[in-house]
């Protein structure tokens, strides 16, 4: 195949760049490398890092155990309460302590605080006066199984119902005494003992769940007095999403039937009664959530018609009981989903559109900053509830959508829990878990940089400078790749990125073509990978470069999970720009995905194009591992054993090649973790892989850079 420069034209353009804590902009005119930019003066650059108060610390890996992880919040019907959840590392047992705080509004008063072992998912009552959530509280580590319990706001949680396969949702039926559940259910008689699996159809497991063929996920109704329970549905399909109906007698469910297309759903009504269930919608949809109606006639859904596949955005829908659906916000051509990259934003909670009051309240993600918004379901006229550098992860509304409960991240605050009143003042902060993070440790405040790519498509990225940089010195650069395709870097804490920055790199990282936060066209990316995503990093990296003069094009790495492992391989094998690679949890073989990965029979057809056996072409150019003859880079390659997503075979084949070319290939397997090992796994495993990639990194980047030839002369690709 023939090689392609890559921003090889030379022209004069303008790009914005600003930091997000000032209005002060300033323009440049420069000679770019296929990109154009507004860099600012080397005195507002300083003045970032003036000092107004004592020096703090710098960041430091141990700090991972420091750092409180809260979410989920949820606030009581009547606005009255707010619980919310707050997950701790535990490095001497090696594991998270999971708390459920409950706050009085709106004095912010603390109410009460749960710490069972695995609390979560806090949800009240219709009447405010009960609280349920799940709980592994008195499970082995290796007993299967998590429990409801409902807490009366007073005395002991009391457990009602225990499952040894876990739930996937549970909430209150409206007469706040009954429990509405959705939980697998075995399929049929499976091996008590776990010696072996019958797989029958597909998927044959499932990331982070393991082997799933021989369940069904089904609705189940349980009195949270007695314990008893019942069983709604039944049959070869799995309930993904349930919602009770306002009087109680009715369910709205989510239902994938497909197991080829297991993403397209159909919208059924479920007598609670009878369990007799009535088809409202099928065909090409995929949608993740339905809710109801304040007065039960219609329906509320999240989620697209498939436009354009599995890059579509999800969006806001209105359903009649007796008629279409209805779009009510496909005007915005944003995602109404948070997406964006965070490694402290978590656990996550309600992303769903609500309705109450008048409106529905939904999240847009606008370049990686996700506000709240709402929509008059008569009108369609929308409304920003919300603004600024921040991501909202999870909300909550009261009935009357007087009180709005919201956690949220920006650039240096991990997550904390807001509450907005609208129409009575500024939104008001609720916990402050991690102020030991903002007063005593020194974090870096990134820079806003947008480019204009060789096609003359804006790119939007960022940097983080490295702490305490010195006048004269020159810094080594980390370049972070994110995954998806279809997520986003944005205004998030993000802890690894802090981290490298405060040992003494530059961290650059950009949205190319296939993020979120972008148009729909923006996102698409399918049978493309490797070609104009790969050019728009290159040439956000050439801009940055050329912004920044202290940055040393001659001590460059590159990392990335997920689709970022897989553009890491892809990079190496065309260009010999960096002096290291760190590659984690990626794909270097199409064909093989196709086969091992948990989505990859359905997810690949619609992002590579075609199948192995009709389209092998798009595989083989796809794929890293055809290439790695040409790899120059030594690269790191960490994967988790127990990741079906993207199956621990692609690193291992990676490997391999690499080293039967005669390459420099270094492979750490972790034994354990999914493939959300960076952020779900245990903590010594986490905190074990900030110190591998940070050693690693030291010991490629250590040294002054050699005299190079132009960046762009050495890049190529397929």
């Amino acid at each position: 195949m023939p090689f392609l420069h890559v921003g090889s034209t030379c022209r004069r353009r303008a790009v914005e760049e600003s930091f997000p804590s000032s209005n002060s902009r300033r323009r440049y005119s420069t000679m770019d490398v296929g990109l154009t930019f507004i860099s600012p003066s080397p005195a507002e650059e300083r003045s970032e890092g003036a000092e107004l108060a004592p020096r703090k610390r710098l960041l430091e890996v141990e700090d991972f155990s420091r750092l409180v992880h809260v979410g989920d919040p949820q606030v009581s019907p009547g606005g009255s309460r707010v619980a919310l959840v707050a997950v701790r590392p535990d490095l001497e047992k090696n594991l998270y302590r999971n708390e459920i705080w409950i706050y009085e509004l709106p004095a912010g008063k603390t109410l009460a605080v749960l710490q069972g072992e695995g609390d979560s998912q806090p949800r009240w009552s219709p009447d405010g006066e009960k609280l349920l959530f799940t709980s592994r509280r008195g499970l082995g580590e290796k007993e299967k199984g998590t429990a409801l319990y409902v807490y009366h706001l007073g005395g002991e949680p009391r457990r009602v119902y225990q499952s040894r396969y876990g739930f996937v949702q549970a909430r209150w039926m409206p007469d706040s005494s009954t429990i509405l559940a959705v939980a697998p259910t075995p399929a049929r008689s499976i091996d008590e003992d776990g010696d072996y699996v019958d797989i029958r159809g597909l998927p044959v497991w499932f990331d982070g769940a393991g082997f799933t063929e021989e369940y069904r996920s089904h609705i189940l109704l349980v009195d949270y007095e007695s314990g008893l329970h019942r069983r709604l549905t039944s049959g070869d399909f799995n309930v993904v999403y349930a919602s009770p109906s306002p009087d109680g007698k009715r369910i709205a469910a989510l239902v994938s039937r497909d197991q080829l297309r297991p993403h397209v759903t159909e919208v059924v009504l479920v007598d609670v009664e009878t369990g007799e269930t009535e088809t409202l919608l099928s065909g090409s949809y995929s949608f993740s959530a339905v809710e109801w109606s304040p007065r039960g006639d219609a329906l509320v859904l999240h989620g697209h018609a498939l436009p354009r596949g599995l890059a579509s955005h999800e969006h806001v829908w209105l359903l009649s009981l007796s008629g279409e659906p209805r779009c009510l916000t496909c005007s915005l051509d944003r995602n109404t989903a948070p997406y964006v990259s965070s490694d402290a934003a978590w656990p996550r909670g309600n992303i769903h559109p609500i309705w109450a009051g008048d409106g529905i309240l939904f999240l847009v993600n606008d370049g990686g900053r996700v506000n709240i918004h709402r929509v008059d379901p008569g009108t369609g006229h929308l409304e920003q509830l919300t603004s600024g550098e921040q991501v909202v992860y999870s909300f909550t509304v009261s009935r009357d959508a007087g009180v709005i409960a919201y956690a949220r991240t920006s650039y240096t605050e991990p997550g904390e829990i807001w509450i907005l009143e609208p129409g009575r003042g500024q939104p008001r902060r609720l916990t402050r878990f991690n102020d030991w993070l903002l007063g005593e440790v020194e974090l870096q405040k990134p820079v806003n940089l947008k480019a204009r790519a060789s096609d003359g498509t804006v790119v939007e990225g960022w940097y983080l400078p490295p702490a305490r940089r010195e006048p004269g010195n020159r810094y080594p650069v980390v370049l972070f790749i994110h995954g998806g395709p279809k997520a986003c870097y944005g205004a998030a804490f993000n802890f690894m990125h802090q981290l490298v920055a405060a040992k003494g790199y530059y961290v650059v990282y950009c949205n190319p073509r296939g993020s979120d936060g972008y148009s729909e066209e923006y996102a698409d990316i399918r049978c493309k990978y490797g070609t104009r995503d790969y050019q728009d990093i290159m040439e956000f990296l050439d801009a940055f470069l050329e912004s920044v003069e202290n940055a040393d094009p001659g001590r460059m790495a590159m990392t990335g999970i997920s689709y970022g492992g897989y553009m890491t391989n892809w990079i190496i094998t065309q260009t010999n720009r960096f002096r290291a690679a760190i590659s984690e949890n990626g794909i270097s073989d199409w064909r093989a995905d196709f086969g091992t990965s948990d989505i990859g029979y359905w997810f690949d057809p619609d992002q590579i194009c075609g199948t192995p056996w009709s389209s092998p072409e798009n595989y083989e150019r796809a794929s890293p591992i055809n290439y790695v003859d040409r790899v120059e880079t030594p690269v790191l390659i960490i994967h988790s054993m127990e990741d079906y997503r993207c199956f621990i075979d692609q690193a291992v084949a990676f490997h391999v090649a690499l080293r039967f070319h005669g390459k420099e290939s270094r492979l750490v397997v972790f034994t354990r973790g999914s493939h959300g090992h960076s952020i779900r796994a245990k903590p010594r495993h986490r905190m074990k892989r900030y110190r591998i990639i940070l050693d690693y990194l030291a010991e490629k980047l250590k040294q002054a850079s050699p005299t190079t030839t132009s960046s762009t002369e050495e890049s190529r690709a397929v």
